[in-house]
């Protein structure tokens, strides 16, 4: 069975819909939400979710459309559920001495 992704290609202006529709969404506190709303204003396009099925897929897109996103569902090569964390890329930060350290 295929899965697919919802790619985010504008969040729109109407941030206070996407938060409440991405909290919606995806089960998330209203920090984590605003989180990845700014992440999406500053970061489009990007895939906000992948590895779902079509019916969730298209039900997640209506609700970010609905909230002004414009959003596109397609195919994925993804098989498990996936959702954007942008904290995931701010984990390790270099230090003074060039190694890596965890966040």
């Amino acid at each position: 069975m295929p899965k697919f992704q919802i790619k985010e290609a504008s969040p729109g202006t109407k941030v206070v819909s996407l938060v409440k529709a991405l909290r919606l969404v995806a089960n998330l506190g209203l920090l984590e939400a605003k989180k990845i709303s700014d992440y999406l204003h500053d970061n489009s396009p990007c895939v906000l979710v992948a590895g779902v099925d079509r019916k969730v897929a298209d039900h997640t897109a209506v609700l970010l459309h609905q909230s002004g996103a414009e959003v596109v569902v397609e195919e994925s090569s993804i098989e498990v559920p996936m959702l954007l964390c942008p904290e995931a890329n701010q984990r390790f930060q270099s230090s003074w001495l060039g190694r890596r350290k965890f966040m």
